[in-house]
């Protein structure tokens, strides 16, 4: 609690260690949209968090943090799901708490949740009427032809910090812990892989099975500020299927009485997933194949694609880049009319070490911004 007795709040409050789904997502191109939107971006922004929020409240997370161009989204698990045991400090002076989540369906029910929410926002976004009038914005244009809102999301899990941030003057509540960064990283390496999500491997360990085999493996590297290779995951999505939906209901045109209905509802329709989810009554990977919009921005996305690629990480994690290099070249364009953005990438990986992965080669490399700094050949 971080009330005193007077009803004031505390900063000065020890946080509290607890366990989480970090999502974290990203405006593209926000400097040209400020600059060409001027006082107009407060709207911009706010028309795109209005979909944000509204999509992961509904799949029963929370909103956390507007950084201007971001947004920091946090599904927290259940305290009956998270188990603590005490382990001796690296000094061996005091004990740390460590937290670990059952296996349980619970945790594996959440952890679906926080992907099914991301891929509806990208879904929402593009099918916004609202957010259609800045694809014809003269400025935007000038400055990015053919211009449309872009974001990207990353997804990671585990500890962090929980409390009040800052003084008497001003205080958020937060949290921190090198997990919520990762999913930053996540995020930013987006553009790399040329995709609009990535998933952390722990993340991706805890989905249920129904949900993994929709994601797909697309590297193995070590960020910044961590030693421990991860796995990157990302689940296809093809923008281009996405159609504008002039049905979606603009909840800021709409009056008063109205609006608190509309929030009722949605939070009714909110409390009776998540009682289904602890209940086991639902499966959250299940809308993979009902949600209409789930199903059409997948639907280019075949089986075979997939377990072709699959072959091509084999050869890339085991060191066979020559073989590696000849599979990602059929897949960097098998689909019609989509270029392949982690085909690309691993490519590049590949030509920049002469076809041939380095003596030191142990099944994952650093990941660096070093590869979009200048464009492929094949981008041309």
């Amino acid at each position: 609690n971080l009330k005193n007795s007077y009803g004031e709040v505390n900063p000065m409050v020890p946080g509290k260690k607890m366990m989480a789904i970090f999502g974290f997502c990203d405006i593209r191109n926000f400097t040209d949209a400020t600059e060409v939107l001027q006082e107009g971006v407060m709207v911009f922004v706010n028309e795109i968090a209005e979909i944000v929020h509204g999509t992961v409240d509904r799949f029963s997370g929370a909103a956390n943090k507007n950084i201007g161009d971001a947004f920091l989204l946090v599904w927290k698990f259940p305290k009956d799901q998270v188990e603590e045991r005490q382990v001796e400090s690296a000094d061996g002076e005091s004990q740390n708490i460590v937290l670990e989540l059952k296996d349980s369906k619970i945790v594996k029910q959440i952890a679906d949740m926080s992907v099914i929410a991301f891929l509806k926002i990208i879904s929402g976004i593009n099918a916004s009427p609202k957010l259609m009038k800045y694809r014809q914005n003269q400025g935007l244009n000038q400055r990015i032809p053919n211009y449309s809102v872009k974001m990207g999301f990353g997804l990671h899990v585990g500890w962090a910090i929980e409390g009040a941030i800052g003084s008497e003057y001003k205080i958020d509540a937060s949290y921190l812990s090198p997990n919520v960064n990762m999913a930053s990283r996540l995020e930013a390496a987006t553009k790399q892989f040329g995709v609009p999500l990535l998933i952390s491997g722990p993340l991706y360990k805890l989905m249920t099975p129904e949900s993994q085999e929709e994601m797909r493996h697309i590297d193995r590297v070590t960020v910044k500020g961590s030693i421990d290779p991860m796995d990157f995951y990302t689940c296809d999505v093809d923008l281009n299927r996405v159609k504008v939906n002039n049905k979606q209901v603009d909840v800021s045109q709409l009056e008063k009485g109205q609006k608190k209905r509309f929030r009722v509802i949605n939070r009714l329709k909110r409390n009776d997933l998540m009682k289904k989810v602890l209940q086991n009554k639902f499966k959250v990977s299940s809308l993979f194949k009902t949600d209409p919009d789930l199903k059409n921005m997948r639907s280019i996305f075949t089986q075979e694609f997939n377990e072709v690629f699959s072959q091509g990480m084999k050869h890339y994690l085991d060191g066979d880049w020559p073989a590696a290099k000849e599979v990602f070249e059929k897949t960097l364009n098998m689909i019609p009319g989509h270029k392949d953005g982690p085909s690309n990438t691993l490519l590049d990986v590949i030509e920049e070490n002469n076809g041939r992965a380095p003596d030191s080669w142990k099944g994952y490399r650093v990941l660096t911004c070093l590869l979009y700094t200048s464009p492929s050949p094949r981008d041309s």
